[in-house]
């Protein structure tokens, strides 16, 4: 039996798709606009540094010889597989997954 796209948790999946474009989008920005090091101060005490971290997690196993960005790219990738389908058997007005159905 097929679902409802609007029947199932699903139904907020524009919001992380309307993050994901907004992270890619203020990438693309830096990338095309900064140089490495540059720094603008946005307010007061607020700045934004363009910095490049070429390992994971504060540059956790940066020499390591890149099969570390797929390992961390597959369990990411593992982690939105698994939470697609939690959202997909989830019922849309059901406020947390770990919750009852009744």
């Amino acid at each position: 039996m097929s679902k409802s796209l609007c029947s199932t948790g699903l139904r907020w999946l524009w919001v992380v798709v309307a993050v994901l474009i907004i992270d890619l989008g203020s990438k693309f920005l830096i990338l095309q606009n900064f140089a490495l090091g540059d720094t603008v101060a946005l307010f007061p005490s607020l700045n934004l540094h363009y910095a490049r971290n070429y390992g994971a997690a504060f540059s956790f196993l940066a020499d390591s010889g890149g099969w570390q960005r797929w390992f961390f790219a597959g369990i990411a990738l593992g982690i939105c597989v698994i939470l697609t389908v939690l959202m997909y058997r989830s019922k849309a007005t059901q406020s947390s997954i770990t919750s009852p159905t009744r």
